[in-house]
């Protein structure tokens, strides 16, 4: 039987819409009647990846940006009047040589990875207090948890800060009725590995008990769970959705 969701006047504000889990969550979200502000760094991206709807308002973002950043949680704040859910989606991973980095390829992906969702929590938390259910929701990695591999170094301790920072606020915001939670999807063919070697994912597949890679519709549903009222007792946790390629 297929899960159902009612989000009926719920307020979602999504980062990270346009990749593959990103599309997939924004329609989940709408088809569970919720009402969405959508940003990605791409607007004619964003235009094409995304249906129209009165319940969606679709707004590019350069998340490395703060004060663009700031000014896009406001609008997206004043469009929805409020906020109960933050899907911190947006990920970045470029693949560098670890002992050849530069200050600048470290720069955008904890941009990305790192700083970016804290200044949305920033942007956002009154709002989510006020909702009285707010959830926050962020994307995580394996790799924050066991290193990654070599060439995403910047990734894998950005996504290790991620995790932190979502244990330290699950505890800090407990008693005002937020949660703040992660998941972390398996290895997926959904954009963000557009710079890994070719070779990459297909070992990943191989090596996958399951013999496949994640896909988005293996992730929906935890994302949905967790910005729902029955998740109101789940703070803190890293959630592994990635079939059993890693275990802990």
């Amino acid at each position: 039987m297929p899960i159902k969701f009612d989000f009926s006047n719920r307020k979602i504000i999504l980062t990270g819409a346009t990749g593959g889990m990103g599309v997939r969550i924004t329609e989940a979200f709408l088809d569970s009647g919720a009402k969405v502000f959508a940003t990605d760094i791409d607007q004619s991206l964003l235009d094409s990846s995304l249906p129209d709807s009165e319940n969606l308002k679709k707004t590019s973002c350069d998340l490395t940006n703060i004060e663009e950043l700031r000014s896009t949680m406001q609008n997206a704040l004043s469009w929805l009047d409020g906020c109960d859910v933050l899907c911190n989606i947006a990920g970045y991973m470029p693949i560098r040589p670890p002992l050849e980095l530069t200050k600048e390829d470290w720069d955008p992906v904890l941009g990305v990875n790192l700083l970016a969702p804290y200044f949305c929590i920033q942007e956002t938390i009154d709002a989510l207090k006020t909702s009285g259910s707010g959830r926050i929701i962020s994307f995580a990695s394996i790799a924050g948890k066991m290193g990654g591999i070599g060439p995403n170094l910047t990734y894998s301790a950005a996504k290790a800060g991620l995790l932190a920072m979502t244990f330290n606020l699950a505890r800090e915001l407990a008693k005002t009725g937020v949660t703040v939670n992660c998941i972390m999807p398996g290895p997926a063919d959904t954009g963000l590995h557009f710079q890994s070697p070719p070779d990459m994912l297909e070992k990943a597949e191989q090596s996958h008990p399951m013999g496949r890679l994640t896909t988005p519709e293996d992730v929906w549903p935890s994302v949905l769970y967790l910005a729902s009222e029955e998740s109101a007792h789940i703070n803190g946790e890293g959630l592994d959705v990635n079939g059993g390629f890693w275990t802990d």
